[in-house]
């Protein structure tokens, strides 16, 4: 099986903000895409010796703003321009766009004719932005009918069930053909990293800041292909893991934490991240990537319990699982929240137990759940708060604790329980809910405050508790400690000693 090339998708506007671009990012790059609709008016009939300067194989783009581009000053200036991009008069002297990128119903004969003679590929693109086509393999055979073309689908995702449509698609599809295949979007993000399992001959890259944006939603740089998702260096048959949660996952340390410890480790897997609004379809593409072990955040903690075919002591005690391996007899589920918990707010505290430490759990989710259960263990006097009434209720009552609603008994209780506070809930996460869960409460600077967040890495809460004089930490050592667990999980080794941290 052939691997992918890496594609940077050049968006500056002008030719030097996208030769700067490329020169950042030469050594990690394959190709370039020249996007001439984002470039100046004035700019873009300065294109013709491109190829040249770049000096590696580039696409010649001019994308429509239907198409997800921005070019609008109508078709007849598109052809002039794209002719203009294709000409020479001595083609021997100069280097040639490579590729030429060209829309389904784009169909100029002359252009076709003029690739053929400069000996530039066409590129016969769809970009199918209101989703996935209803008829994907009617909508594939028309697309791919010419065999002297590369055919292009690129769509943008609307549930992690479209990206199970594309693997399944284009998965098995014999691979003697070239062809282009990307999911746009936060659902699509697993088709680009694994671009080689729908066979796609490219994974497309952006040269994100520096006056530059991505040119489809959800790409990333070069640098995190390379170095974190291991693109170029990982294979077809290595073993993929991954991360199983809302939107919010697409910015968890976890693929960081985890790929590095494969590199060091010298395994052969991949571990990312699975945005997904539906855990049937995620349970399908499971089983389409043979996926060996995931991570779970919310909102999936606890609907993945129906799932598992075996269930650790501590999922049973806390009810909520955040780790599942592949077993012969199906998943195994695990929780590691709780063991990544107690080392870090034993740090934190400095001690080796919270015997008659009063501690205020905020939240009633599944990372309280496993805080309070290990809270208990570790002998501390806590209560719960919570939003959600009846969940607050139920958590306290599995360990007699007491509790309440956002209401004015949280506040007496808060003041009682706070010598110790635990924010478990997603309120200012990065991608989650924004604002400060406790806004109501006024810090006096004798609590101490451990958020289980840790992107960003003050939240607004820390912020204030900081300011108020108060100890604080984030989530972070609570992530690498339940990583480090999950690690010895997936793999059955412990997690490597790295030459720096995270």
């Amino acid at each position: 099986m052939s691997m992918s090339k890496l594609c940077l998708c050049l968006t500056g506007s002008t030719i030097e903000q996208n030769l700067a671009a490329l020169d950042r990012y030469r050594g990690l790059v394959d190709l370039a895409e020249l996007r001439v609709d984002f470039l100046l008016p004035q700019e873009r009939f300065r294109i013709r010796d491109f190829p040249e300067k770049a000096g590696i194989p580039t696409i010649l783009t001019v994308r429509r703003k239907q198409d997800g581009g921005r070019f609008e000053q109508g078709e007849g200036v598109r052809l002039v321009i794209i002719a203009k991009g294709l000409s020479f008069a001595d083609p021997d002297r100069h280097k040639n766009f490579a590729y030429v990128d060209l829309e389904q119903d784009f169909q100029i004969p002359a252009i076709q004719e003029a690739a053929r003679i400069f000996g530039t590929k066409i590129i016969r693109s769809l970009h199918c932005m209101n989703g996935m086509p209803a008829d994907l393999e009617k909508t594939w055979a028309s697309l791919s009918a010419s065999p002297y073309e590369i055919p292009k689908l690129s769509v943008a995702t609307r549930s992690i069930q479209d990206s199970e449509r594309l693997f399944r698609f284009f998965g098995p599809m014999s691979r003697d053909r070239d062809r282009i295949v990307s999911g746009m979007g936060e659902y699509g993000f697993c088709t680009r990293v694994l671009a080689d399992r729908t066979g796609s001959l490219l994974g497309y890259v952006s040269a994100v800041g520096a006056k530059l944006e991505a040119s489809a939603s959800g790409q990333m740089d070069p640098d995190a292909m390379r170095s974190v998702y291991r693109i170029g260096e990982a294979k077809p048959n290595w073993a993929i893991y991954g991360i199983l949660g809302g939107a919010a996952v697409l910015g968890s340390l976890s693929p960081t934490i985890h790929n590095a410890g494969f590199r060091a480790a010298g395994l052969k897997a991949l571990y990312l991240p699975f945005p997904a609004d539906d855990l049937e379809s995620f349970m399908r593409l499971t089983e389409l990537l043979d996926v060996r072990g995931f991570s779970i955040t919310v909102p999936f903690k606890e609907k993945i319990l129906p799932r598992l075919s075996w269930r650790s002591p501590e999922i049973k005690a806390i009810g909520a699982c955040n780790t599942a391996v592949r077993t012969a007899d199906g998943w195994a589920g695990y929780n590691t929240d709780a063991i990544g918990f107690r080392k870090a707010v034993l740090q934190f505290m400095g001690a080796k137990d919270l015997a008659g430490v009063k501690v205020c759990i905020v939240g009633a989710g599944g990372a309280a759940r496993s805080v309070a259960y290990m809270l208990n263990e570790l002998g501390a006097s806590a209560c719960v708060i919570n939003r959600s009434i009846p969940k607050a209720k139920r958590l306290a009552e599995t360990y007699g604790l007491p509790w309440s609603g956002m209401t004015e008994r949280a506040v007496d209780l808060l003041e009682h329980y706070n010598d110790l506070i635990v924010q478990t809930t997603s309120v200012g996460m990065e991608g989650g809910p924004p604002g400060d869960p406790l806004e109501w409460y006024q810090f006096s600077g004798k609590e101490a405050l451990f958020e289980t967040i840790y992107n960003p890495p003050e939240t607004a809460l820390m912020k204030r508790a900081r300011e108020a004089g108060c100890r604080t930490t984030n989530g972070r050592s609570m992530l690498l400690a339940q990583a480090a667990a999950q690690f010895s999980l997936f793999t059955g080794r412990d997690y490597p000693e790295l030459p720096e941290q995270f």
